[in-house]
């Protein structure tokens, strides 16, 4: 199976390797965001994918989780 951002094999949550060490770091900050901001799921998905100090592979996960929660609206 391959990853469901880019064209490496999946590991876990459909994610490569890459990305899904990504997703946690994503996982991880928001509890510190929330504490500092209290600030929401959504907007702190926004928040990351427009911060310049954000790296490429966790723009491309809060992009991708981003569709699936809209798909799921």
């Amino acid at each position: 199976m391959k990853c469901s951002i880019c064209p490496r094999d999946a590991q876990e949550r459909g994610y490569c390797a890459l990305h899904l060490q990504a997703y946690h770091a994503i996982r991880e900050k928001y509890q510190v965001w929330v504490k500092a901001s209290d600030i929401g799921w959504r907007e702190y998905l926004d928040q990351l994918q427009k911060n310049s100090l954000t790296g490429e592979w966790a723009k491309d996960v809060a992009k991708q989780l981003i569709r699936e929660e809209e798909k799921d609206v």
